[in-house]
């Protein structure tokens, strides 16, 4: 990817659950090379899988043809319970079982991925606001403070003032393309 879309989902990445950055990577590759797709654990109170991501990355899919994740690296202090998820559901009320060769540790969630990808994008969340939810409308780099990790973001159609010293440049070192049906709940 050499332009950030015009909509897409961002997460901060980086160790979790006892793996280091690079292991998970390592293990999501080869997960792909198995089954064709990635289930990226998360968990957290935005960006629920029915509510928000599927909704979102419908519309993308519409008025685009497709729905990117972008992966800001950090060093994370995240420290979940590593409990292996088993089964997982598009609508919370059918539950299948997890595939062989796909793994999901310590998380509530999966986003539904293609390739991860190595990127060198360079962007200002200033330019963009919350799609939906309860802070649609918000500067997504205001949204990303404290613990907020991760959210479906658009475009600004406003003009907005977003302090300076809110305003950074974050680096997206990684990008995938999402799939049918974007996000999952897991148990």
């Amino acid at each position: 990817m050499t332009k950030l879309p015009d909509k897409f989902i961002f997460m901060k990445v980086g160790n979790h659950a006892g793996e280091t950055w690079e292991q998970i990577l390592e293990r999501k590759r080869r997960e792909y090379e198995r089954t064709g797709r990635i289930f990226w654990g998360y968990g957290g109170n935005t960006c629920h899988p029915i509510s928000i991501v599927q909704p979102f990355a419908r519309l993308a899919v519409k008025e685009h043809g497709n729905i990117f994740l972008v992966m800001e690296p950090i060093e994370s202090r995240a420290k979940p319970d590593i409990l292996p998820a088993k089964e997982y559901s598009h609508d919370g009320v059918t539950w299948e079982p997890i595939s062989d060769g796909i793994q999901v540790i310590g998380s509530r969630y999966a986003l539904v991925l293609g390739e991860i990808k190595p990127g060198d994008l360079e962007i200002s969340l200033a330019e963009f606001e919350v799609a939906l939810g309860p802070s649609a409308g918000k500067p997504a780099e205001l949204y990303l403070q404290g613990h907020v990790d991760k959210g479906c973001f658009i475009k600004s159609t406003q003009s907005r003032i977003v302090p300076k010293q809110k305003q950074e440049v974050r680096k997206i070192g990684f990008t995938a393309q999402m799939k049918e049906p974007f996000a999952v709940l897991l148990r």
